[in-house]
């Protein structure tokens, strides 16, 4: 069993999320922090621990999804799991995952558990447990809910090391800060066996999450970073055998779409044509969801200030 940890100026943090894996009540074989180019006391923090089983790899920045890739390429063990630097684990996470892993009745080959968001609580948990397999004929609201779970759950997820492998890793064609990891999920989702826990196995610290790509975070005037799987929709369809790609697409429209109202809402109009354009050339799109999508890129400069203005209106209303 291997877990592999990317780091990146987390020095406050590490100690924490290392901790939460020699803690396990399985014990991993490996453990391989990446470090990723930090300029902080991050990897001397890391060097302190001593305990044989962890290995420092160290290259220059080149984002989390290289980072992860890196310590998959090292990984030795039958599975795999990834852990976030500012995360942790409860100590029966890696045992529940492989107890779910080995059963061979469930037969699954990546199984994602739940987990507690700091700050927040609790996270609604969709009703799902137990193995799941994404068929031709699955409902597209069961292959959502198994996403938005997997997603939600950041990376808690556990794998066969040589299905990561398989699915080609980690989105790494540049330094991506978002959506490297659903890049990779989407292609297992479509092509393994998915066990899933409910239950809270970990948290998410949130808090200490410095996302700078996302819609709605960084003004108008610059670029944002879209979802890999969105930008390169081919390689994601590529991989999926070719009886469910007609199911694959249909996600992909429905992701497309929250995408363009997200890039949309913060007026970005020049990069949701440009989103659109590639999306449609490499994906295609209905009518109705093309309609929906022009309409969105014509509205986009104007987006951000009815939104505020609604927000206004709405802290008036609650002031009176």
């Amino acid at each position: 069993m291997s877990v592999v940890i990317p780091l990146y100026n987390k020095g406050r943090y590490i100690e924490r999320a290392l901790s939460s894996v020699l803690t396990q009540s399985y014990r991993p074989s490996e453990i391989i922090v990446v470090d990723d180019g930090s300029t902080d006391d991050g990897p001397e923090k890391v060097l302190h621990f001593r305990d044989a089983r962890i290995s420092l790899i160290r290259q220059e920045n080149r984002g989390p999804g290289a980072a992860r890739n890196a310590g998959l390429a090292k990984a030795r063990g039958k599975y795999v799991a990834f852990i976030d630097a500012d995360d942790e684990w409860f100590p029966p996470f890696l045992e529940s995952g492989i107890s779910l892993l080995e059963d061979n009745r469930a037969n699954v080959t990546v199984v994602c558990t739940g987990h507690l968001k700091y700050r927040a609580g609790k996270r609604k948990i969709e009703e799902l447990d137990g193995a799941y397999e994404v068929t031709a004929e699955t409902d597209i609201k069961l292959v959502k809910k198994i996403l938005n779970f997997r997603c939600a759950a950041s990376l808690f997820v556990i794998m066969r090391t040589e299905v990561a492998r398989k699915a080609g890793g980690f989105f790494d064609r540049y330094k991506c800060l978002r959506g490297e990891d659903k890049y990779l999920f989407l292609k297992l989702l479509f092509s393994e066996r998915i066990g899933i826990l409910a239950k809270p196995l970990g948290i998410y610290h949130n808090e200490a999450s410095e996302l700078c790509g996302c819609p709605g975070r960084i003004p108008a005037s610059r670029q944002i970073e879209i979802n890999p799987f969105l930008a390169y929709p081919d390689t994601v369809l590529s991989s999926c055998p070719q009886s469910k790609r007609h199911l694959l697409r249909e996600l992909l429209a429905i992701l497309f779409l929250e995408e363009m109202k997200a890039v949309a809402k913060s007026g970005h109009q020049r990069q949701s044509y440009g989103l659109l354009t590639s999306f449609t050339r490499s994906c295609g799109l209905s009518g109705k969801n093309r309609f929906i999508a022009y309409s969105l890129v014509i509205l986009a400069p104007l987006l951000p200030t009815v939104r505020r203005l609604r927000n206004m209106t709405t802290n008036w209303h609650r002031s009176r």
